[in-house]
């Protein structure tokens, strides 16, 4: 589903965007330390698009769950983190939920199921 999701937003999003999966699971407890060392946070989201949105350059970020899969704890608080910052994190389950969190997020949208006529997100 993760692979379903990134395919949706490179095909859905114009040129310009950067979609970015952040590796958060280390091979062991050895290459964990090393990396919470240079920076990595558990809890952090899986993907970040960065680009140009409604507002002027931005980032989003999603959460990709497997249907029945739940948010720990450390997500929860990097997440509510991220959001009292001003960023959009949102849960993303499906192609389908990722696809509303473009819409809300009012991105640019080459996805024909959420275009207006006008060319613009609806």
């Amino acid at each position: 589903m993760h692979r379903d999701v990134l395919r949706y937003l490179r095909l859905s999003l114009p040129h310009g965007f950067v979609i970015q999966h952040t590796p958060n699971k280390p091979r062991s407890a050895i290459q964990g330390t090393r990396e919470k060392g240079l920076g990595a946070i558990k809890g952090w989201p899986d993907l970040a698009v960065y680009g140009p949105g409604p507002d002027g350059p931005g980032v989003w970020f999603a959460e990709i769950k497997a249907p029945g899969g739940h948010v720990s704890p450390e997500q929860r608080e990097v997440h509510e983190r991220l959001m009292d910052c001003g960023f959009a994190v949102r849960i993303v389950r499906s192609v389908d939920d990722m696809r509303k969190a473009v819409r809300d997020w009012r991105l640019p949208t080459n996805d024909m199921l959420i275009r207006d006529t006008s060319g613009r997100t609806a």
